[in-house]
């Protein structure tokens, strides 16, 4: 088996979320923060045979880097990486002492749906550089929404705003608040369902990866 080079990029995404992971058995890759408030899960080329656990994914990936053109055999305890002159013995541990999902989340009806750009992402993190401030914050009312960093703790904090809808459906009054900290997909554009169960989803409009990501309980929906 190749790992293709999406699945290598998925893989190492999947490694900020989470430094170890379960491959189970099948073509979807899934992982879970330590704080069970981001999950993650994709649609891979490959399908494995069998289900294993790495417990450093960053170095199991920087391993297989180590291979010019590395062909995987799964084992029974061990995977080994090789090409024709070079093999690396990877040794698996056992998922039971891993964090990895149970079960896969079942997202409430979404009371707001709405889509974020690659850039509008990108705006939002640099401007959370540049001042400092560590949440975001969706608000809404009346269909028109915007996306702003904000220091819940702060009021008058510097805040940095853009609109990013002015016919929404939902008419309701909002404020989905999320930390930063937490965005850690894969760069692209994202359709985006939000619900007043404090939960959102994010799906990737090019590549088959899907995140769930916790809101903050400071959030509001006057619905």
């Amino acid at each position: 088996m190749k790992l293709s080079e999406d699945t290598l990029n998925l893989l190492k995404n999947f490694s900020a979320i989470n430094p170890n992971m379960v491959f189970k058995a099948g073509n979807t890759i899934n992982t879970i923060s330590e704080a069970k408030n981001i999950l993650a899960t994709a649609k891979i080329a490959e399908s494995f045979d069998q289900t294993f656990g790495i417990y450093d994914l960053n170095e199991f990936l920087a391993a297989v880097s180590l291979v010019e053109n590395p062909e995987l055999t799964l084992g029974e305890s061990s995977v080994t990486i090789r090409d024709g002159v070079t093999s690396i013995e990877y040794f698996y541990s056992e998922p039971s002492i891993l964090t990895s999902p149970s079960k896969m989340v079942t997202m409430p009806t979404a009371d707001v749906v709405l889509n974020l750009s690659a850039d509008v992402i990108n705006k939002i993190k640099r401007a959370c550089a540049v001042f400092g401030h560590t949440s975001l914050a969706i608000t809404g009312d009346n269909g028109r929404v915007s996306v702003s960093i904000v220091d819940p703790k702060n009021p008058t904090a510097n805040k940095y705003s853009i609109l990013l809808d002015e016919v929404n459906a939902c008419k309701e009054a909002f404020t989905f608040v999320m930390a930063i900290g937490n965005l850690k997909m894969l760069p692209g554009d994202y359709s985006v369902a939000i619900s007043s169960k404090l939960i959102s989803h994010f799906k990737n409009n090019n590549i088959p990866v899907e995140y769930f990501i916790a809101l903050e309980k400071t959030s509001t929906f006057a619905g």
